[in-house]
């Protein structure tokens, strides 16, 4: 007898409290700031982040040890049920693929080896 249950996927890491308040925020930046590209955004929130009195940063920090505390317990549940959570940034690495960027470096190093070796008139 076959087992036709499918694995469920695991459990996601809690956003940092940073990102909690950044996810708050952004679209009021946004409308605040419009035509600004998404990095812009990001490094004012950033500055606004880091202007808050502590206790606000603070209650962003604790929203993060509760969401983690919840994705502990998850990660737990789900490593009973079905072993270790793999890391699959990891296994791409692992695969020799890289990013993006690595691949194309690594074919124009290529293509200036053919060209420079290719000149033998």
């Amino acid at each position: 007898m076959t087992d036709n249950t499918k694995k469920e996927a695991p459990p996601k890491r809690p956003q940092c409290a940073f990102f909690i308040y950044k996810q708050e925020v952004y679209s009021q930046v946004k409308d605040a700031h419009p035509g600004k590209k998404m990095t812009d955004i990001t490094k004012i929130i950033s500055e606004q982040y880091k202007q808050l009195p502590k206790d606000k940063i603070d209650q962003y920090e604790q929203k993060y040890k509760d969401s983690k505390a919840i994705f502990e317990k998850e990660k737990k549940t789900y490593e009973d049920k079905y072993g270790k959570i793999k890391n699959e940034r990891k296994k791409k690495k692992e695969d020799g693929k890289g990013s993006k960027k690595a691949q194309k470096k690594q074919k124009k190093q290529e293509s200036d080896e053919d060209e420079s070796g290719s000149d033998d008139d």
